[in-house]
């Protein structure tokens, strides 16, 4: 126990923390043991998956601002907190803007926009329904009648998001989409491309 705790005493000199070293040269000085080829040397950070990370929301705050994690696993959806987070990887956390950032470049995270995401597609049977964030494309398929779909504000750097509808219901029935300049309809079997200018939603499509 007197020689552990020598060691540790050294290695903890003038503040600094040493592993594999009794002299760290920063704060914490992680050496790697080149003599031991059957083990790993790394630094291995909290891993989680993305709605493991999205239900901490509540938890990260300015304390943690610079904060590092991997996400491993992509369930979830990408909102909140983790809005940035789509794709495994590093992130650290950004607490003045309240979300996380993917680790690389150096340079600052784009604004995310929906064309981004080509590919993710929302299926609704519902009545009405609200745009989100990680929505490119939304099927409707409502039984009778047909769908109110909402396109809520979004902000100047948003400009050039994009957002497809196709009206698959069954019946004859319009879809109602709210959001846009005017009342727009969305008739059976049609499409319609909506696009944000970054002051309003405008259909470029039938």
């Amino acid at each position: 126990m007197l020689v552990g705790l020598s060691a540790v005493s050294k290695a903890q000199t003038t503040g600094r923390v040493g592993i594999n070293t009794t002299t760290p040269a920063a704060t914490l000085d992680v050496v790697a043991n080149t003599t031991d080829n059957a083990r790993p040397d790394a630094l291995l950070v909290p891993r989680l998956s993305r709605a493991q990370l999205a239900a901490k929301d509540a938890a990260y705050t300015t304390a943690q601002n610079g904060a590092l994690t991997f996400v491993n696993t992509l369930d979830g959806s990408a909102a909140g907190k983790t809005v940035n987070v789509t794709a495994t990887g590093f992130y650290y956390y950004d607490a003045p803007n309240s979300v996380w950032v993917a680790v690389g470049g150096g340079a600052a995270a784009p604004t995310q926009k929906y064309e981004a995401i080509k590919g993710t597609v929302t299926t609704t049977s519902a009545g009405a329904y609200t745009v989100a964030a990680n929505d490119y494309l939304i099927v409707t398929t409502v039984a009778a009648g047909g769908a109110t779909l909402t396109f809520p504000p979004l902000t100047a750097a948003d400009a050039g998001r994009t957002v497809l509808v196709f009206n698959n219901n069954p019946s004859l029935a319009a879809n109602t989409i709210v959001g846009p300049i005017g009342q727009l309809g969305n008739n059976q079997l049609r499409g319609r491309t909506l696009v944000w200018t970054g002051t309003n939603w405008v259909s470029i499509g039938l």
